[in-house]
This record gives C-alpha cells, structure tokens and sequence, in this order.
C-alpha cells in the first residue's frame, strides 16, 4: 500500500489569497506535505496554482503553454508567501488553473496527485517538463468529446478498486476506451458489465462471447444503481489511489478516466452509484457459458450486437479458469484473499 497522499483540495482551502494589491506574480502558497520541492498556492485571484522548486534545475529547454484552462511558465521569478512565514524569492515552474470555476479548481487539485508522487526530491527541468506535459495532456481531454457514459466507466473502476491487485490489473486496462475489451494480458480478456433496475441484462457484441483463436474471456458482472448518497468517480478513484504506489499506474489511471469522459468532466463528482449494491451482486463468469447467437454467422453479416438476460441464468464460478490467469486472479475481489 503506498504512503497517504496528502488531500490538496482541502489544503488550497486552508489558507487565503495574497491581497490583490500585490500583483499577478505573487502567490499564497503551502508545500505539499511530504514533498517539500512543490507548494499548492493562490494567485491573486483565488485560483490555485502548483510551484515547482527549479532553483536547481539542470540546463534544457521549456517553452511557455498556454491552453484553456491551463497556463505554465518555467523558470519564474516569484515572490512566495506562506501564511506564517515571510516572502521568499523563488526560481519556479508556474502551472495555473485559469479557470474561475470551482469544479475546475477541484479538478486541477485532484490532477496534480500523481503528478507531484512522479518527481524526484530535486527534479531537472527536462523531469519537471515532462511531468507537466502528462497534466497538460489530461486537461487537453477536457475539449474532447466523451467516449463511454460515466456508468460504464464506475463499472470498470469499481472493479479496479475491489480488486486483489489493482497495480496488476490497471497495467492490463485498455488504452482507448472504445476497445473491444476493458482489460487484457497475452491471451486473456476481462471485461465489466454493468446492468441497472435489478435485471441482469448486459449488452455484448459477438466477438466478446465467441472471441477467435485462443483467447479466453471472463466476464464481469454487476448491478447497481444511481444513488444519492452513492460513490462517484472521484470516490474510487481516491480508493484505488490509495492502494497503488507507482505514479505511473496513476497517471495511467487519471488519462483514462480522462480519456472516457472527456467534456462529460464534472461527472466524476456528481454521478453516484450503489456501490453496497455493485459489491454484492458481483459475479465472474466465462463468456462460453453465456448464450449468444448460433456461430459462424453467413459470411455477409457483421457487426452482430445483442443483448442477454442473465437474471435467472446460472452463473457458475470458473475456478480453473481464473486460477490459471495472473490476470483474472488480480481481478478477484480483495476480500477473497
């Protein structure tokens, strides 16, 4: 399990903005608690801001970005105040949230978690660089259009976040979320249904339960529902988060994440589902042993789409099958352990 990382959202809302007297390049700011090299702060303007030590940093190139809702400019000279210190000056890479949205600021905050776990205690520019470039590619997605609902993508992260070894599993997690399969390792596929209003009935294309060769598939089934005092996106990811060390899982995760939702962003924090529901209806099972549709299909029909009441079908546990895969075993529930 890694280290707890600090909640940035509830540390930017500890302190308060530098007086607006002062001008656009002074900050309020407080290190990351475990990180002294990097500070969460306030411009002026009450938008938050990350701060980069670069004092250090080694000889390379960086040019100035500036998206929508994004800014970043290396080797700054800043003028830093903590609100129980003096000012110090500082050479620092500025990444600003130019949004005035509150929602964005959150989701600036949530961003920056393994952004700031993937930088050594004294990061080169080219380091420093590079671990921009992964927090300006996830808000680039934010102009995107979104690729899955935010149900589906719960689902999968559901999963991930009951999983015996969720750093094994998200290495296998599909790197666009349109692929046939949502996590796959050599010849093994696994791939999550979610199912709503109590019917076990899941949508699946043929090539999912009649797959070619030698490829052995599992499905994962569940049911839940929407729920007011349900989880959301953000609340599983925070769960998995807290299971997994290695930033570069969670980078992997956050691109995902905001790769499938794209301009549908705000979703994360507002779509909730019974995740009491989803936990206890959860079943594995292998696709040869759903019904599908009669194979080989004429030659000149495709695409074959279809979905599968499975509300009153057995549902039998392939033992052999997940023993046999490192893939299935680390999709099963950690409470199985």
């Amino acid at each position: 399990m890694s280290r707890p990382f600090p909640d940035l959202v509830q540390l930017f809302d500890g302190f308060p903005a530098p007086a607006s007297d002062v001008g656009l390049g002074r900050f309020c700011a407080l290190p990351v608690p475990g990180y002294p090299f990097c500070a969460v702060g306030k411009d002026v303007n009450g938008r938050p801001v990350l701060l980069i030590q670069a004092d250090n940093a080694q000889p390379g190139t960086a040019a100035p970005l500036a998206l929508e809702h994004l800014e970043v400019i290396h080797l700054v000279n800043c003028r830093v105040q903590s609100p129980n210190a003096a000012e110090m000056n500082r050479t620092l890479t500025v990444v600003r949230c130019t949004g005035a949205d509150r929602d964005l600021h959150e989701y600036f905050l949530r961003c920056l978690h393994p952004i700031v776990a993937s930088l050594s205690a004294n990061p080169s520019r080219q380091q420093i660089s590079d671990a921009v470039e992964r927090l300006i590619d996830l808000f680039r997605q934010l102009a995107e259009a979104p690729r899955k609902t935010v149900a589906g993508l719960w689902a999968e992260l559901f999963l991930l976040s009951q999983a015996r070894d969720p750093a094994r599993l998200l290495a296998g997690w599909h790197a666009m979320p349109e692929d046939r399969f949502d996590f796959a390792s050599g010849m093994d596929r696994l791939d999550v249904k979610a199912a709503f209003g109590g019917l076990r009935m899941h949508h699946f294309a043929l090539e999912q339960l009649r797959p070619a060769g030698q490829t052995r598939v599992v499905i994962a089934s569940l049911l839940t529902d929407r729920a007011e005092g349900g989880s959301s996106v953000n609340d599983i990811v925070d769960s998995i988060r807290s299971r997994i060390a290695d930033p570069g899982l969670l980078i992997r995760l956050d691109s995902v994440v905001a790769q499938t939702l794209g301009q549908d962003w705000r979703t994360m924090r507002q779509g909730r589902f019974d995740l009491q529901q989803a936990t206890h209806t959860l079943r594995f099972v292998e696709a040869a042993a759903i019904p599908s549709v009669p194979i080989p299909t004429p030659r000149e029909v495709s695409a074959v789409h279809f979905r599968v009441d499975l509300s009153q079908h057995a549902l039998p546990f392939p033992d052999a099958l997940m023993e046999g895969s490192e893939l299935f075993r680390a999709a099963l529930p950690d409470r199985a352990t």
